[in-house]
């Protein structure tokens, strides 16, 4: 039969196991909130309607639109062969 000590031992055990699984639950959904918030600004950012997504289309659109210009004054100065 267990001595009263020992049974005290076995019971601190349990509830210092069970804390642990509490405080790795908590961590975990931590890390989930924290995974959300970078999801949701990089969406905000680089979404379709995003600030970053708009800027990037619209320099490609600048650097297009210069590039189309001055080609046509260089388009007869390749060889054909």
């Amino acid at each position: 039969m267990l001595n009263e000590k020992k049974l005290h031992q076995m019971i601190e055990m349990q509830k210092t196991e069970q804390g642990l699984k509490k405080q790795k639950g908590a961590s975990m959904i931590e890390y989930a909130l924290v995974i959300a918030g970078v999801v949701a600004l990089g969406a905000t950012f680089f979404g379709t309607d995003g600030k970053i997504s708009q800027a990037v289309s619209n320099k490609v659109d600048s650097i297009s639109t210069e590039i189309g210009g001055s080609s046509t004054a260089g388009s007869g100065t390749t060889s054909g062969g």
